[in-house]
C-alpha cells in the first residue's frame, strides 16, 4: 500500500489551521493525546462555520475506517465502499497514524496485482448522464442533482465536456469557495452568496475523457495517470456515462464475493470491525431461503448516541423485503434483524404451500 504523508494535528488545534491544508491534501489526520482521533476533510465544513480560528479540529472531524499497512486489498475495498471518502486514514498497531490513502492509490494497486476485469466500459459507467452548462449558477447545479438523485453532473461548454461537480463538491463551495477551482479571490470572510456564482468559476480545469469503446483496463489506467477518481465517458465527443473508482470497486468486491453479494454501508471506524460479522449473519440467513431468488441486498447501519439502526433492503420473487430494527449494541441489532428476516420469509414460504381456494357454485369453499 502506497501511503501518502499528510498534516497531523492535535485536536485542539483550530480548524483554520486544517483548512490551510486542504487546498493541498484530501484529508488531515487529527490526534488526541498523541493517538488516532479523527481525520479533516472538505465535507466537515459546513456553511454554519463563520470563523474557523474559533473552532476546534475535534468538534468537526469525523471518523471513517481506518486501516493499517498491512490490510490487503480487498480490505480496502471494503473500507472505501463503506462511505463516500477520497481518503483513508492509515495506522499503525498502537494507533499512530502513518498517513493517508486514496483511491488513486487503491486503484493503482489493481492494476498492478492485474484485478481489473476484460470488460467495456459501457457495461459498468453510470448513466444516464445528468448535464449543466458553464454557465449556470451553483444553485441551478443543486437543484439538478437533487431533482435526478444523482451525485454528480457533467459540466458541458456548447454541448462539450469541461468538467465534472458533484454532491461532495456543493458542500465544499458552500462552506469555504476557495477550497475548489483556484478560488484564492474568496475568502472565508467575504459576504457572498455562492449560491448565485457561476458554476465555471468553480470546476477543477483538468478533466479526463475516455472514449466508450475503451477497456475498463485503459480507463483506470488513465484515472491512475492523471490522479483522479471518476473520468467522462463519451461517444462522439458527446457525454454518454461517468466512470467512477466506486465504479471499479464495487465490481472488484461483487467479483471476490464468496455467495450472496450484500452491499453494506454507513459502519463508523469504531465499528467497521463488525463487517465480517454482518455479512456472514446476513448470508447464512437468506441462503436458506435460496427458493425465493433473494437479491439486491442492502444494510444500511446508523449510528446514534446511544442505539444503532440498521435497515435491510432486498428483492425476491415475491416482492420487495424492507426491515429495520434499533438496540442498543450493533451487533444485538444484526442478530435481531436476521431473526425477523427469517420469520418473514418463513411466512411466505408457508403461504406458498397453501393451496388456493376455490369456491363452487353454491359457495362453498373445497381445496
Amino acid at each position: 500500500m502506497d501511503i501518502k504523508r499528510t498534516a497531523i494535528l492535535e485536536s485542539s488545534d483550530s480548524l483554520s489551521k486544517a483548512l490551510a491544508q486542504l487546498d493541498m491534501t484530501p484529508a488531515v489526520i487529527v490526534t488526541k493525546n498523541g493517538k488516532y482521533y479523527g481525520i479533516v476533510d472538505h465535507r466537515c465544513v459546513n456553511s454554519g462555520i463563520r470563523d474557523p480560528s474559533h473552532i476546534s479540529c475535534e468538534t468537526v472531524a469525523i471518523k471513517p475506517p481506518v486501516l493499517t499497512s498491512s490490510a490487503d486489498l480487498l480490505q480496502r475495498v471494503g473500507a472505501f465502499m463503506v462511505g463516500h471518502f477520497k481518503a483513508l486514514p492509515v495506522v499503525d498497531d498502537d494507533l499512530a497514524p502513518l498517513g493517508i490513502t486514496t483511491r488513486v492509490e487503491l486503484l493503482n494497486d489493481m492494476i498492478k496485482e492485474k484485478l481489473i476485469p476484460p470488460m467495456k466500459i459501457s457495461e459498468i459507467m453510470s448513466k444516464p448522464v445528468f448535464m449543466i452548462d458553464e454557465n449556470d449558477t451553483v444553485a441551478t447545479a443543486r437543484r439538478t442533482l437533487k431533482d435526478n438523485k444523482a451525485r454528480r453532473l457533467v459540466v458541458t461548454r456548447k454541448g462539450h465536456p469541461v468538467g465534472i461537480v458533484s454532491v461532495f463538491d456543493m458542500g465544499a463551495w458552500d462552506s469555504k469557495p476557495n477550497l475548489v477551482g483556484g478560488r484564492k479571490d474568496i475568502r472565508m470572510a467575504d459576504n457572498i452568496n455562492v449560491a448565485d456564482m457561476k458554476v465555471s468559476g468553480f470546476i477543477r480545469p483538468d478533466i479526463t475523457v475516455v472514449a466508450e469503446d475503451a477497456s475498463l483496463q485503459e480507463a483506470v489506467q488513465k484515472m491512475v495517470e492523471k490522479e483522479v477518481s471518476a473520468v467522462i465517458i463519451v461517444s462522439d465527443k458527446v457525454p454518454a456515462g461517468v466512470l467512477s473508482a466506486m465504479d471499479v470497486f464495487k465490481i472488484i468486491l461483487d467479483m471476490a464475493q464468496e455467495g450472496m453479494p450484500i452491499q453494506i454501508s454507513g459502519l463508523g471506524a469504531d465499528d467497521v470491525q463488525q463487517y465480517s460479522h454482518i455479512k456472514d449473519k446476513m448470508t447464512h440467513v437468506l441462503e436458506k431461503f435460496s427458493g425465493f431468488n433473494i437479491r439486491n441486498v442492502s444494510v444500511h447501519v446508523k449510528g446514534g448516541k446511544s442505539t444503532y439502526q440498521v435497515s435491510v433492503y432486498f428483492d425476491t420473487d415475491d416482492g420487495h423485503v424492507s426491515l429495520k430494527e434499533e438496540r442498543a449494541e450493533l451487533r444485538e441489532t444484526i442478530d435481531e434483524i436476521a431473526s425477523e428476516i427469517a420469520n418473514v420469509l418463513r411466512k411466505r414460504k408457508d403461504q406458498r404451500k397453501m393451496k388456493p381456494r376455490v369456491t363452487n357454485a353454491k359457495g362453498r369453499g373445497k381445496t
